[in-house]
């Protein structure tokens, strides 16, 4: 991009070329002189300008504010005026041109996907350069090793356009490749008498289909390599002249750059967007985005938390899976497996594992928050409200109905990648686990069983049918066990006594 001080050194030039036709004490060059001083320490007082000009054309009211050069004419009356008002507007058209240049470059920037940055060109370049069309193409190469130019991008202010995104050709032997090669934009003002001379321009034909004329076409240097090209297209003939080349040239580079780094956000984007996706089928969003945002590969190790363990298996499946079909068993299992997940998704949890006709979830991992046990103990209760939908599923397939027991445990775990560097799993494990999954194992069918740690974090709003202490396996000591019947405050939920 030209500098200030290129552009003042220009106009310095200019009026050189002013005080050799008329004597350099006229009042009216030195005001000039002045203004032009104002404008290169950058204290100009707009308002005086605009008065001065004005002054000027009403000196001179029969010559206009047309660009002319000072030595076109003879009479020094009129060289000062014109000359005057033709500096003027220079002023005023290179400091636009400053201001509308800086505007698009933030504009441009501003853009973090391709199409986004391209369209900020599109509403803006026109301030720059005349166009009705305008289309991106950028260099890649094929599966079998040719080097080709595919369109990328294209957008008119006319109706249908013909040279969409995929069209592709070879880049070698096009004229294309000369433009590459020399990395100087070309200029086509007839676009009639280039496909006469350019018969298999199959691009030149499309767009001569939609009515173009004139085409202006830059390359796209990016850490000083070609990646594609710019095309300018007008309706009109002789549309284009080397000071739109040297327009585009003042902001070639950054447009480049911004293109270059917006395709490579965007194929970031949709690849973490992929994983994400995948990923998203086993744990929650929560997990997903926390293994993206990883700086290193994914180690083994964990470090301890404190979350809520949610246990649910079903009633009976087992016998019944021995007596259906393979595809029946599967069946009722995803509609209840589905089922619950959504739920477990929908309350923030994140599902753990699956294991045959049971599952577990934690709440807590891997972003922990002050509300995971009520989070838990809600969604539970959800979960089983939830199985007279499951039951009115399974018995339009003519298959018997389901019934779930929940167990609830809070307490601290450990949390991290487990397993091996060749296969990891995000898990948690301890005591708190084992606990959940042995009070589950006491819940009959409909009922929820928490830990007392689970019922003390919710104490102020469960619902509870009492509370007994229990031996379990593996433990000295009897351990108490609530039985959980709904919970009010913000979820105001209330399990169904027959669930």
């Amino acid at each position: 991009m030209s500098t200030r001080n290129e552009i003042i050194k220009h106009l310095e030039t200019e009026i050189a070329a002013l005080e050799s036709r008329v004597d350099g004490q006229n009042i009216l060059l030195t005001s000039l002189r002045e203004q032009l001083k104002a404008h290169e320490t950058a204290t100009v007082d707009e308002r005086r300008s605009q008065v001065f000009r004005r002054a000027a054309i009403d000196m001179f009211p029969n010559h206009g504010p047309e660009q002319r050069e000072f030595s076109n004419y003879s009479l020094v009356t009129k060289d000062i005026g014109d000359a005057l008002v033709a500096l003027g507007g220079r002023l005023d058209h290179k400091f636009a041109e400053i201001k509308a240049l800086n505007e698009i470059t933030v504009r441009v920037n501003s853009g973090m996907f391709f199409d986004e940055v391209l369209d900020h060109v599109f509403e803006d370049f026109d301030k720059l350069i005349p166009f009705d069309r305008i289309g991106v193409a950028l260099i890649e190469e094929s599966e079998s090793g040719k080097t080709l130019v595919r369109a990328r991008w294209n957008r008119a202010k006319y109706g249908k356009t013909y040279l969409n995104g995929g069209y592709a050709a070879v880049l070698r032997g096009s004229t294309l490749e000369t433009i590459a090669e020399t990395r100087e934009p070309r200029i086509i003002n007839d676009l009639e008498a280039y496909l006469k001379d350019h018969p298999k321009s199959g691009s030149s034909r499309l767009i001569r289909k939609e009515g173009i004329l004139s085409s202006l076409t830059c390359p796209l240097v990016a850490n000083d390599k070609v990646i594609g090209f710019i095309f300018f297209s007008s309706v009109e003939a002789g549309t284009y002249v080397d000071q739109h080349v040297e327009m585009y040239a003042q902001i070639a580079g950054e447009l480049a750059l911004t293109l270059e780094k917006s395709r490579a956000y965007e194929d970031l984007f949709l690849r973490n967007e992929f994983i994400k996706k995948v990923f998203g089928q086993y744990v929650t969003n929560e997990v997903a985005e926390a293994a993206l945002k990883s700086d290193g590969p994914l180690v083994l190790g964990g470090e301890r938390r404190v979350v809520t363990v949610l246990m649910a298996d079903l009633r009976g499946f087992t016998p019944m899976s021995e007596v259906l079909a393979p595809e029946e068993v599967v069946d009722a299992l995803n509609m209840f497996l589905g089922t619950m997940t959504a739920i477990i998704m929908k309350y923030g949890g994140s599902v753990d594992n699956f294991i045959g006709d049971a599952l577990m979830a934690v709440f807590g991992v891997p972003m922990a928050k002050d509300d995971d046990a009520e989070r838990a103990v809600a969604c539970a209760i959800e979960m089983q409200m939830a199985m007279a939908e499951v039951n009115g599923r399974v018995n339009d397939r003519g298959l018997p109905p389901l019934a779930m027991g929940i167990g609830l445990s809070t307490g601290e775990v450990v949390a991290g990648n487990i397993g091996s560097e060749m296969r990891l799993k995000y898990s948690v494990i301890g005591a708190t686990v084992n606990l959940a999954a042995r009070i589950e194992s006491l819940a009959a069918s409909g009922q929820i069983f928490a830990s007392d740690a689970t019922h003390r974090a919710v104490k102020d709003t469960v619902k509870s049918a009492g509370h007994l202490s229990v031996q379990l396996k593996g433990l000295s000591e009897p351990v108490p066990v609530h039985e959980i019947t709904g919970i009010g405050g913000r979820y105001n939920l209330t399990k169904d006594a027959t669930a």
